[in-house]
């Protein structure tokens, strides 16, 4: 797919935007990769929004129409303070040098 092409007939649909801004170089997210993907494997939604079902694709679980997605990773308010703990300690470990 060309860029030109994705902005004229490209259906606006989550992708979408994440694909033309990989085309125009700039460097994506892990979540924007994905949406990208999916957006450029099933022709920029042509046919709809709807679920590509290729289970057999190993970006299934995340891809926007699907109709059984990943469940969000519930973190909770210790497992936050012990991350941002363990982030200073790293942060501070490579300023140092170390």
């Amino acid at each position: 797919m060309k860029y030109e092409d994705i902005e004229k007939y490209g259906v606006t649909a989550r992708g979408k935007q994440e694909l033309l801004k990989y085309l125009n170089g700039e460097q994506l997210t892990r979540k924007e990769a994905m949406l990208s993907k999916c957006f450029e494997c099933m022709g920029g939604y042509a046919d709809g929004r709807v679920d590509c079902g290729v289970e057999s694709c190993p970006l299934y679980s995340y891809m926007p129409f699907n109709p059984n997605p990943v469940a969000k990773r519930v973190v909770s308010n210790g497992q936050r303070e012990a991350f941002r703990d363990r982030m200073k300690k790293s942060r501070a470990k490579k300023a140092v040098g170390g």
